[in-house]
């Protein structure tokens, strides 16, 4: 802007002068025909060239990082005055209008940049946290219990403590990324709209197909898979059926049959210069040597009979030998008739067509049991299922094997059995509004999380210790 004799000029320039241009009086000698270059200045211009007011504008920030209101210093120099003189023979040439105009002109132009550096300061916004995003808070985490990833004490009141893999999880992710956070207990069925409406921030629950199509899920921290609860089968009347079966019987009598072998060999060798302890009566010595035959396989060895030959002593160490091999199979395949052969064995999923079956609604067990064509009755909490189990109310609860079994550890004194199928993923993991800006971070720190010692001593401080 080119100044020129007889102008009044106002103008308004943004400055963000350093530390030695405010401190320091800028002074111009001669503005005519020059360009106003002097950032943040609001020149006031009178006609004469001799007579010039300066007045500044000056904005300061203290350079830490935080927004603060601008301080408006205002200083009017007069850069060149020629006396009285001069200023005399403005004011009869131009009228003393002129002088008020022209500092009404000066007074505004100040007001506009004092205004104009206001309103470019930073303004206060949602708190950040170590995301590196604006996430409002405290964030709203809506759990409901399932142990042994979200766990709520007997004593506990609503809006109090909780505890859990997954909650403990949540204490340490949240901690990192500076973020302050509320428990909210809602009911599992409720936890999806609760996300949608906005009146959760985070929950906690399994991922499914379905649920993926309404809120986005972070990075599954933990899967287990389906287990199946049913009352304890082995019984005492169990045990007898199996021992009094035709397999054990048939193992029974092959053993018999071996020891009747042994024993008879032993007698040939001991009858005559042992008949104190092997009788010379065939049916007599016979019986010794079965006796014999049995408590040396035993590894019992009571001494009461003992072979003094050397063909005797050259069998009994063969049959030492042998009687441990046989011990160790046959304890293996008694074992095998007792729990395995006689109903006692893991529950599989094909049995549960012919039971009364129960299960939690909108879970990966009800959407696998809804894909087998199964009919099965919905609980609202895994305890409630187990109890019904309990009750006789229904024959089998389908849920995860982790959770199954730790209620059982925790709650039913190990009344139940805890069959795991191996099959149908249970993902457990933080669910969010669809495009939360804490997924990207959130999903960031689990991966970091899960990759330090601690997790491991997290997940055995809470698992059963059947996993």
């Amino acid at each position: 802007m080119n100044i020129k004799p007889g102008w009044i000029a106002i103008a308004v320039v943004q400055s963000q002068a350093s530390t030695a241009t405010r401190n320091s009086k800028f002074k111009i000698q001669n503005l005519t025909g020059q360009a106003l270059q002097d950032p943040g200045r609001v020149m006031l211009l009178m006609p004469s060239q001799r007579e010039i007011f300066s007045l500044a504008v000056l904005s300061s920030d203290s350079g830490s990082g935080r927004a603060r209101s601008p301080t408006v210093k205002l200083s009017l120099c007069v850069h060149k005055f020629m006396g009285m003189k001069g200023w005399g023979a403005i004011s009869r040439r131009w009228g003393r209008w002129w002088r008020w105009l022209g500092m009404a002109l000066a007074g505004w132009g100040l007001t506009l940049q004092g205004w104009s550096a206001i309103a470019q300061a930073p303004q206060p916004s949602a708190p950040a946290s170590d995301t590196g995003v604006a996430i409002a808070q405290p964030l709203a985490i809506g759990v409901s219990p399932r142990p042994p990833f979200v766990i709520q004490s007997s004593s506990a009141q609503p809006g109090s403590d909780w505890d859990g893999i997954g909650v403990d999880l949540w204490r340490k992710v949240a901690y990192e990324l500076n973020l302050d956070y509320q428990w909210r207990e809602v009911e599992p069925s409720q936890a999806i709209a609760q996300l949608q409406s906005g009146t959760l921030d985070v929950a906690l629950m399994t991922a499914t197909a379905p649920r993926s199509q309404q809120v986005d899920f972070s990075q599954s921290y933990f899967a287990t898979t389906l287990g199946i609860a049913t009352q304890r089968q082995q019984r005492f009347w169990e045990v007898t059926k199996s021992v009094l079966s035709l397999q054990f019987l048939r193992i029974c009598l092959w053993l018999s049959l071996l020891l009747v072998v042994v024993g008879l060999i032993c007698w040939l060798f001991e009858r005559r210069s042992n008949d104190d302890m092997f009788n010379k009566s065939p049916r007599q010595g016979i019986w010794d040597g079965f006796w014999w035959a049995g408590v040396t396989m035993t590894t019992i060895g009571y001494g009461d009979k003992a072979p003094k030959t050397t063909g005797g002593r050259l069998l009994a160490l063969l049959w030492m030998l042998i009687a441990m091999g046989i011990t160790a199979s046959l304890t293996a395949r008694i074992t095998s008739i007792l729990v395995l052969d006689q109903g006692i064995q893991p529950l599989q999923v094909q049995q549960l067509k012919t039971m009364a079956i129960g299960s939690l609604a909108n879970t990966t067990a009800a959407n696998y049991l809804q894909q087998e064509q199964l009919n099965f009755q919905t609980f609202s909490t895994p305890e409630a299922g187990l109890q019904a189990v309990t009750e006789g109310r229904i024959d089998a609860f389908v849920s995860g094997t982790t959770t199954l079994r730790s209620l059982n550890q925790d709650s039913f004194q190990e009344r139940l059995q805890i069959d795991d199928t191996g099959i149908q993923t249970n993902l457990h993991a933080f669910a969010l509004p669809k495009n939360s800006a804490l997924q990207a971070p959130l999903n960031q720190q689990l991966l970091l999380e899960m990759s330090e010692p601690g997790w491991q001593d997290l997940l055995q401080r809470y698992l059963p210790q059947s996993q």
